[in-house]
């Protein structure tokens, strides 16, 4: 007999799915610099792909505390959203240029890492099925 998840947890489970999913898929990616081009290429990749999943669990940590309060209006859950699209951006922005600047990476490796991670988060989604979500 199948166990079946109640609907107010499913897209939660949905989204951790997708972020373990994107999660393997960086960290195969850094595996797989590791033993083509070695440490130097590795670390950049690995820092491109944590910026993406840190994106990613921002999105998830945004809409987690969406769900335990009730938006006032459509105004307030637009406010939202807005909000959300510009902490990201400025996330990744942000760590992106203390990945080039501090950290001095190669700015291909970084970026492919990053393009990288935000790729296994669109894969993710697609295989959780957590893009079919409906509130």
């Amino acid at each position: 007999m199948r166990a079946t998840i109640p609907q107010h947890k499913k897209p939660n489970l949905l989204m951790r799915r997708a972020l373990l999913v994107q999660w393997v898929l960086v960290w195969t990616a850094v595996l797989v610099a590791y033993a083509a081009f070695g440490r130097a290429t590795a670390q950049p990749v690995m820092s491109g792909g944590l910026i993406a999943i840190s994106g990613s669990a921002l999105l998830w940590l945004r809409w987690w505390q969406s769900n335990k309060r009730v938006q006032a209006d459509a105004q307030q859950a637009v406010r939202a959203v807005y909000r959300t699209g510009l902490e990201r951006f400025v996330l990744v922005v942000l760590l992106l240029a203390l990945g080039l600047s501090y950290f001095k990476h190669a700015a291909a490796a970084l970026l492919a890492g990053f393009v990288l991670g935000q790729l296994a988060w669109l894969i993710g989604i697609s295989i959780s099925g957590a893009s079919k979500i409906k509130d």
